[in-house]
């Protein structure tokens, strides 16, 4: 009898350690190498423009924050809970100005929390944002998942919104996943704006797609009038710890809490080696997450980034 039950503990134990491995640890390694992944020099060809009529900032508009258990951020981690923010990025040119990102709303948010302490969400500020979308020139997102999207879908006015909407294919198919009720007809009707191809949108502003995390998902290249190089990477990590551990999100984070979960682990793994691997050779070049609170608020320090926080 003895004998029987140390032989299913051990068994157990053995289970368990597996399952730990294989959620927590196993294939979150970036690739080996990343060739032709991203091409910066295409970006800045892209994004060259008389200087007089290239953006002056960018505004990074909070409007929640929380923390994150550092394992579900990055395969391996442990330690320290990591700072998260949920905001909108605003692109401020002499004479217009362009929002990329949906943020998320209070409800949404309230449904995400992760340590009541350290919750925050500022309705001022998310109103702020929704208004700041009916006068901006267009408004785009990184990727289409629920924490970037809800500004867009819950919109108090879509039909004033829809005019400045410029979304891709896999974005405009999953607003009804996100909406309360019906998705406003407005919406509905969207026609994909984005060729699907690395293009610039305005001077100084380059989409490059960059499906992985989402099928929609891309990064977009700012470059402003004193030469600041900026790029957002939307969620291909949540910290840019990541990048110099050349790690991605354990398997159990895409199953927890993607939903729907259609990410591209391998193609995230290429994105991760090859943001790494131009870091390296572009210490200059901002390369902003959308939720790593801490190095978003480090960021700011450049001339020409702002963080707006939520109080």
């Amino acid at each position: 009898m003895l004998k029987w039950m140390i032989r299913l503990g051990t068994g157990l134990v053995l289970v368990l350690g597996v399952l730990f491995w294989w959620l927590i640890l196993s294939g979150s390694d970036a690739a080996k190498a990343a060739p032709g992944e991203f091409d910066l020099s295409d970006w800045r060809s892209k994004a060259a423009a008389p200087t007089e009529v290239l953006p002056t900032e960018i505004r990074i508009i909070e409007v929640g924050r929380d923390i994150a258990p550092p394992f579900a951020a990055q395969a391996g981690r442990f330690g320290a809970p990591i700072s998260m923010t949920y905001n909108a990025v605003e692109i401020i040119y002499p004479d217009k100005t362009i929002i990329i990102g949906g943020a998320v709303d209070r409800s949404t948010a309230e449904t995400m929390t992760q340590s009541a302490a350290e919750w925050r969400f500022s309705d001022t500020a998310y109103d702020a944002l929704a208004q700041a979308m009916l006068t901006a020139d267009q408004v785009l997102m990184t990727h289409e998942h629920l924490d970037h999207v809800m500004a867009i879908a819950r919109h108090p006015d879509p039909a004033a919104l829809a005019p400045n909407l410029v979304l891709n294919a896999p974005q405009i198919d999953a607003l009804p996943l996100f909406a309360i009720g019906d998705l406003d007809p407005a919406l509905k009707a969207l026609q994909p704006r984005l060729s699907g191809r690395v293009e610039s949108i305005a001077p100084g502003v380059v989409i490059i797609p960059a499906a992985g995390h989402t099928p929609g998902s891309q990064n977009v290249f700012i470059t402003l009038q004193n030469g600041e190089e900026i790029l957002l990477i939307g969620d291909i990590v949540w910290n840019m710890g990541a990048i110099e551990a050349l790690k991605t999100r354990p398997v159990l984070t895409q199953y927890l809490v993607f939903r729907p979960n259609y990410e591209d682990r391998d193609a995230v793994k290429r994105q991760v080696r090859a943001l790494h691997d131009m870091m390296a050779v572009e210490p200059d070049l901002n390369v902003l997450p959308a939720h790593d609170r801490d190095w978003l608020i480090a960021a700011a320090e450049a001339e020409g980034i702002s963080f707006l926080p939520a109080n």
